[in-house]
Parts: structure tokens; C-alpha cells; sequence
């Protein structure tokens, strides 16, 4: 009779999604400023990188956790934070011809942790904090380089309203 192996059964650990607290900005920094260099890495004419970026990040972070129109939620697994997502409420603008709405301004899952549905767990807690705040829509912009993003998003049912371009003009730095 043949010996029997041990079966190793192999679960992911347990996520925690929650609001975040003003101790967690440390971390969300750290996360922030990996969404902001990735950003910067598909464009940098477009977005700008002010250092030290984690500095910004934590003072910006720590503004919002006090703001009531913003939400910041955190993913988290085994006490590290490894995804955030930031929604607050917008006015009406006359200028952009849009009513008032929640935007989700970042939406961001470290590397190492996708790939177990946590990005799309974090989009229905986006979702669920965009109706807390009394918004009837909710807004995102993505990058046009960044394909894997814009399918996720069409398949949480967003769709494209807008298109941003960009025209830069010759200056001594940028011939």
C-alpha cells in the first residue's frame, strides 16, 4: 500500500477592510507614493513627483482622514496594510459641467497582494463609502496606459464620460 502524504492545505490569509485611522498613514504614505510613481512612470509630463514624496503623502493623507466629504479605506493583511482607496465628495462645477459626485481618487493594491480579488473588494467598500457620503455617482479617472485598469473598472460597470488631453508648449527646460 502506497504511503499517503500529508494534504497541505493552503488558505490566503484574512483581509481586513476598514476605515482608515490617523496611526495607518505611515503605511498609506508609503502606498500612495507607489501609485503616485507608477503614475509618473506612464506620464511624466502630466504628473508631477514633489519629494520627499511619502512626506506629502502623509501630510495629504492626514488632511483628508479629518475632512467629513473624504473617506479612506484601507485592505490589510496580518496588521500591513496592502490597499487603499480614497473617495470624496465633489461639488458641482460649473466649469467641468458636472454635479456634485463622489470621486474615487485612488484605488491602489500593493503588487504583492493581488491577484485574491482584494482590488475588487475594495471597489464595492469605494462604492458602499460613495452612497455613505450621499453621492448618487461615482467618478475615476484612469490612465489611457494603463489597460488592466480600465477593463477592472468596466467591469465593476463604470463607463468612459471624458477624455483628458494634454498640449505642452516649448520652454528652455523642454524644447
Amino acid at each position: 500500500m502506497p504511503e499517503s502524504k500529508p494534504i497541505t492545505q493552503t488558505t490566503p490569509p484574512a483581509v481586513t477592510l476598514r476605515r482608515a485611522a490617523l496611526s495607518d498613514v505611515p503605511e498609506l504614505a508609503q502606498l500612495g507614493s507607489q501609485l503616485f510613481r507608477q503614475h509618473y512612470a506612464y506620464d511624466a509630463q502630466r504628473f508631477f513627483i514633489a519629494e520627499p514624496l511619502v512626506n506629502h503623502h502623509a501630510q495629504f493623507f492626514a488632511e483628508q482622514l479629518r475632512n467629513e466629504a473624504a473617506i479612506i479605506l484601507v485592505a490589510e493583511i496580518e496588521n500591513r496594510l496592502v490597499g487603499y482607496a480614497f473617495v470624496r465628495l465633489e461639488a458641482e462645477s460649473f466649469v467641468d459641467a458636472s454635479a456634485a459626485c463622489a470621486w474615487l481618487h485612488d484605488i491602489y493594491v500593493d503588487a504583492g497582494a493581488r491577484g485574491d480579488k482584494l482590488g475588487k473588494r475594495l471597489m464595492q467598500a469605494a462604492i458602499e463609502a460613495a452612497h455613505e457620503l450621499g453621492s448618487s455617482c461615482l467618478m475615476l479617472s484612469v490612465s489611457p496606459h494603463n489597460a488592466v485598469a480600465q477593463t477592472f473598472f468596466r467591469q465593476q460597470g463604470f463607463r468612459p464620460t471624458m477624455v483628458e488631453m494634454r498640449l505642452d508648449f516649448a520652454s528652455p527646460d523642454n524644447p
